[in-house]
């Protein structure tokens, strides 16, 4: 089974349109990553400080090589100055399509 995964980002007030943009930044590489199946930014329509990642992986090793590449590094030492809030969870796929 694959590896789907959601990571939940509350901004900062004022730190939307920075984290956004630093978010944007590592899509295109990390569509190219091995494993990754879908990997899509949200943003909460009734909460604008809510920033969803939903994310499906080949494998819980794929991800976890994911969180530990040189670009998600390189952001994930910027998000703690941005964030209120921050939680990622790993999931086990029940049924249905892809994240």
């Amino acid at each position: 089974m694959t590896t789907p995964a959601v990571a939940i980002f509350v901004t900062k007030p004022g730190a939307e349109d920075k984290l956004e943009a630093l978010f944007r930044s590592v899509i295109a590489t990390t569509l190219t990553e091995e494993g990754c199946i879908s990997y899509q930014l949200n943003r909460d329509l009734d909460n604008p400080r809510r920033f969803v990642w939903t994310e499906e992986w080949e494998s819980r090793a794929l991800l976890e090589k994911h969180a530990a590449a040189p670009h998600i590094k390189a952001i994930l030492a910027e998000i703690p100055a941005l964030v209120d809030s921050a939680e990622v969870i790993a999931l086990r796929k029940l049924d249905g399509g892809p994240a």
